[in-house]
């Protein structure tokens, strides 16, 4: 969904042709390349082809009762065991093979990992808050990343991953935990940055970003109901010292902030002109809007306030830039401001892309952090859309197949109150997808960033 701009301020150029925009930059070339989704292509291929072997695809002879099968299993109204038996006497297949295969498709490429609920803000708005600070235990990380087998990990919350503590462990320990018995795993860290754990947890992360969310201290503690703006600048400072290769911020958009972001940017594009070198390398900007309660998303026809209110303050900071040359260069070099979507009719002023498959579902898992596992961030807020819960589970391995078979559940986007293009926040990764699908990635230049 990211994009720079060339020459015009406001003109949209597709980042996953980063080459031609003539503005090339660390940045742009590996955190918001598009293409770097492709890395998981075989993984999505594998996992489609499987499907087909166990019917669970719409040209497979069984397909009306392999989905009526998939509905029985979301509603838990069926043991998985008997699930493979039904499997199994429509394909023939050997019942120890069909268990195997499912265990395969439980694996994710990117896991987003909410390690705890526990917070040190009371951010307004919180989708988290009344969780109960449920924090995943250390002692069952290693089960779950052996058989998750992510290629990436994005640590966050739910809470503040800096307050993670499990059985006399911290984030410090989860981080070596992680780089020391999965090396081939990429790292990253989205978190509040008020303190920082002690440790040298930094020097195996592949990016950082704290979410800033204000211009100035009044709002910040407007949003985050703690007066601890100084704190999360002075950390910024400190983590851009530090070996991380690229340091980010986040201004997650809504009616308390937006008619700070002008002044926001400006602030950090002075800021910018003053660091050395290796922080203006490595330092990024990332727009998100707020995202709202998931019913409301399909209760959103037209444009609302806060997204009429966003489209005049990107006018207005255009207009800013297109008489200031070098910061119309900072935005597009180490902001991903002009991805912001103005015209669009879709919710969130994301930029709409159709995909007929969810491909997100297939390689992107969110843990929470009680355990519950959703193919998406968003259906968090809905308990209904768990795909299933391995730490509580009687059995650990039916768990991982029903939640991989859950997963098949919204790739055919059989949730159809949530699976609209223009609700999904992630329908660029199935659209890039499906036009890629039958491109060889050994012969495509692709970042080594397994994120998205």
């Amino acid at each position: 969904m990211d994009r720079n701009t060339q020459n015009i301020p406001g003109q949209k150029v597709e980042s996953d042709n980063i080459s031609q925009t003539g503005f090339p930059s660390s940045v742009n070339t590996i955190m918001r390349n598009k293409k770097r989704i492709l890395n998981h292509l075989p993984l999505a291929k594998k996992k489609v082809e499987i499907m087909k072997n166990l019917g669970f695809y719409e040209n497979c002879p069984d397909w009306q009762e392999s989905r009526k099968l998939l509905n029985t299993l979301k509603l838990r109204k069926i043991e998985v065991s008997d699930a493979i038996e039904i499997i199994h006497a429509s394909t023939g297949m050997n019942v120890d093979a069909i268990r195997k295969d499912l265990l395969f498709c439980y694996q994710t490429g990117l896991l987003e990992f909410h390690v705890t609920d526990v917070c040190d803000l009371q951010c307004i708005d919180c989708h988290y808050r009344q969780k109960n600070n449920a924090t995943i235990p250390f002692s069952s990380v290693s089960g779950y990343l052996k058989y998750l087998n992510p290629n990436a990990i994005t640590v966050t919350g739910g809470g503040e991953p800096n307050c993670y503590h499990s059985e006399g462990k911290n984030l410090n320990d989860l981080v070596l935990l992680i780089h020391d018995e999965f090396p081939h795993i990429q790292i990253g860290l989205i978190n509040n940055n008020t303190y920082l754990p002690d440790g040298n947890w930094y020097n195996f992360l592949s990016w950082q970003r704290t979410s800033v969310d204000a211009h100035d201290a009044p709002t910040y503690e407007k949003i985050k109901r703690k007066r601890k703006y100084d704190a999360c600048i002075e950390n910024i400072y400190h983590l851009l010292d530090s070996s991380i290769p690229h340091v980010g911020i986040g201004f997650l958009y809504r009616s308390e902030n937006i008619t700070g972001m002008e002044i926001f940017l400006l602030d950090w594009f002075e800021r910018w002109q003053k660091m050395n070198m290796a922080q203006k390398e490595k330092f990024n900007i990332q727009f998100r809007p707020i995202s709202p309660a998931i019913e409301k998303v399909f209760e959103h026809n037209s444009k609302n306030d806060l997204e009429q209110q966003t489209a005049a303050m990107i006018l207005q900071i255009k207009k800013q830039a297109q008489s200031h040359e070098s910061f119309d260069n900072f935005l597009k070099t180490q902001t991903n401001f002009y991805s912001i979507d103005t015209n669009s009719d879709s919710f969130f002023l994301h930029e709409r892309k159709p995909f007929a498959k969810c491909y997100n579902a297939l390689l992107h898992r969110v843990l929470r952090s009680d355990g519950n596992e959703y193919p998406d961030f968003l259906l968090c807020n809905d308990p209904s859309m768990s795909l299933g819960n391995v730490l509580t589970a009687k059995n650990a391995d039916d768990e991982r197949i029903r939640i991989a078979l859950g997963s098949f559940y919204f790739y055919h986007r059989l949730a159809e109150q949530y699976c609209r293009d223009e609700s999904c926040r992630q329908c660029w990764v199935s659209n890039l997808i499906e036009q890629h699908w039958n491109s060889n990635v050994n012969e495509m230049n692709l970042p080594d960033n397994y994120f998205f």
